[in-house]
């Protein structure tokens, strides 16, 4: 073998090892600067919440907690199908309606009883609506949403207005 043939397999044989190598090497962006593999599935500190919510918390009340806001009126006959407290200032609750029509009938009844004004007003994918509800007290997030037995709920994110 000559030495040009020797220097051209040299060089060949030097380029197929780059091309190697340069597979083995990581893809951008999955090593950190100081050498951790980024793709590793990293368990986060304190690891992960194993205990099951208790049971209480799927529990529903059926009455206006203390404090509910005067200024949103439940009309009476309305079934309260869940109520509580979100946090300072911010309650929520859940009127049943048997059908659309009463659902319709009842929505109507919180609007124009607590003289709210309807804005953002859309329906929803599953026949329902939704609204921002407003009173210079109030700002209400209402949807309304079939139930499990074939009733409808109207739901009421109250939030009090500050200032």
């Amino acid at each position: 073998m000559t030495k040009t043939n020797r220097l051209g397999a040299g060089a060949a044989a030097l380029g197929l090892a780059a091309v190697l190598l340069a597979g083995c090497a990581p893809e951008p962006g999955t090593v950190a600067p100081d050498g951790r593999d980024l793709t590793e599935k990293v368990e986060p500190e304190g690891g992960s919440w194993t205990e099951p919510n208790p049971e209480e918390a799927y529990e529903k009340s059926a009455e206006l907690p203390d404090g509910f806001p005067e200024g949103f009126v439940v009309p009476e006959g309305a079934v309260v199908d869940d109520a509580g407290n979100r946090d300072f200032g911010s309650w929520y609750v859940v009127l049943r309606a048997a059908d659309k029509a009463a659902a319709d009938t009842l929505w109507d009844s919180v609007v124009s009883g607590s003289g709210f004004s309807a804005s953002d007003e859309a329906a929803t994918g599953d026949g329902g609506r939704t609204a921002t509800l407003v009173s210079p007290a109030l700002e209400v997030t209402a949807v309304t949403m079939a139930g499990d037995d074939g009733a409808i709920l109207l739901s009421y994110d109250i939030t009090e207005v500050v200032g």
